[in-house]
């Protein structure tokens, strides 16, 4: 019998079944699993897009940058105009501006040489109109699995899915720009969207009700501004910051020891961990997830600083790993928490907001992080991002009784 300590595989097995078979359930997840590919490798799509066809790694950096902060910035707002309407009316106008602006870019990258302000604008208005697919996903969820206490195992699963998407999204798109054509990868990209956004979007079963009022706030809904939202909002800012800056800290460490080859296969061990224990996480009998968050981000934050001591890349292989697979550990339950935090009727607008959070921490790390190895050396860039990483516990820590409050208590109405 499975228990809150042990439980057998085959439960948890059960549990994620049950989760699938749920009326609908099926319906979305695959086609949302489709769009979230396409708009997940989008970004680095449009890096070897632009540098494939210009040969400026600088403008081809400026575009990525352009389509991930119009993505931030704006995201939330959609998310606003969703709760309000509906998914299907806001998001079939934005994910046609998301195609159009996509498709332009190609067109003009391949077919002359635009001027800089061209390419900056057409990948602006791509990251500003890319459907939130996760926020979507999830509040699908919300209403299918919620009444039948599954949804911490579909928000599981969605995790387990975000590490996959990960995990073979930047292989494909980067294998396919450098092999077939530069622009190959942006292509697939976009037409994932196109077909996984149709699968979506005529799943209408699923589709939550939309709330027909919101407030007159221009900047945040004010539904919002609760004390469990805010946490959780600063907790993904913290997150972001590892996810920042793990990468230039992971890449420095190869490069410095004459391995660059082997930054991915350190990497892709990570996020098999991550992926595993987001589905031990889920198939759970009984979580605590605010204990589980607390006991995830002190490893991660410490596991950061010790990487600085490894002495070799195949202490490499089996100290990161450890570190990086606590990070559905923290993500998953917090998903949890943060449907306890929230109205229905602003959960999507919720959910792009914690996105942006975690945004604003990967650009602010890599800066930060990349500055210190360039100056100082790969030990010193992983000490910082240590430091930077330090405010997930420190929050978690600081507002703990409300998290223990927000896992005790019924999700918001």
């Amino acid at each position: 019998m499975a228990t809150g300590r042990s439980f057998p595989l085959s439960a948890a097995a059960g549990r994620y079944a049950h989760v699938l078979a749920l009326p609908g359930a099926l319906r979305f997840f695959l086609p949302a699993a489709v769009a979230r590919l396409g708009v997940a490798v989008t970004g680095v799509a449009v890096l070897w897009t632009v540098q494939g066809t210009s040969g400026s790694l600088a403008q081809a950096g400026a575009a990525t940058g352009a389509f991930a902060l119009a993505d931030a910035a704006a995201g939330p707002h959609i998310a606003r105009l969703i709760d309000r309407w509906g998914q299907r009316p806001v998001v079939a106008v934005s994910a046609l501006v998301f195609l159009a602006a996509g498709s332009a870019l190609i067109v003009a990258c391949t077919s002359s040489s635009p001027a800089t302000w061209i390419v900056l604008a057409l990948a602006g208005l791509t990251g500003a109109t890319a459907p939130p697919v996760g926020a979507l996903a999830a509040a699908r969820w919300r209403r299918t699995a919620e009444p039948t206490g599954l949804l911490p195992a579909a928000f599981a699963l969605e995790g387990s899915l975000n590490d996959l998407t990960f995990l073979i999204g930047p292989l494909l798109v980067t294998t396919l720009s450098a092999t077939v054509a530069p622009s190959a990868g942006l292509v697939v990209a976009l037409s994932c969207v196109a077909a996984g956004t149709i699968g979506l979007l005529t799943a209408r079963s699923s589709e939550p009700a939309p709330s027909q009022s919101t407030a007159r706030s221009v900047l945040c809904d004010p539904r919002l501004l609760n004390r469990g939202f805010l946490t959780l909002f600063v907790a993904h800012l913290a997150t972001g910051f590892f996810f920042g800056g793990i990468g230039i800290g992971i890449t420095a460490f190869a490069l410095a020891h004459d391995a660059g080859a082997l930054a991915g296969p350190i990497a892709t061990g990570s996020s098999i961990v991550s992926l595993l224990a987001g589905l031990a996480h889920g198939g759970a009998q009984r979580r605590r997830p605010a204990e589980t968050m607390l006991s995830a981000a002190i490893v991660i934050t410490i596991g950061c600083a010790l990487l600085a001591l490894v002495p070799g890349v195949p202490l490499m292989f089996l100290g990161y790993p450890i570190v990086g697979g606590c990070v559905a550990l923290v993500l998953i339950p917090a998903s949890e928490l943060l449907q306890r935090a929230t109205q229905v009727s602003v959960y999507t607008q919720a959910m792009t907001w914690i996105n942006s959070a975690s945004a604003a921490g990967i650009a602010a790390s890599a800066s930060i992080v990349g500055h210190a190895v360039q100056e100082w050396g790969w030990q010193e860039g992983f000490l910082w991002l240590s430091a930077l990483t330090a405010l997930l516990p420190l929050t978690l820590v600081v507002s703990y009784r409300t998290l223990r409050t927000l896992q005790h208590g019924a999700p918001r109405r």
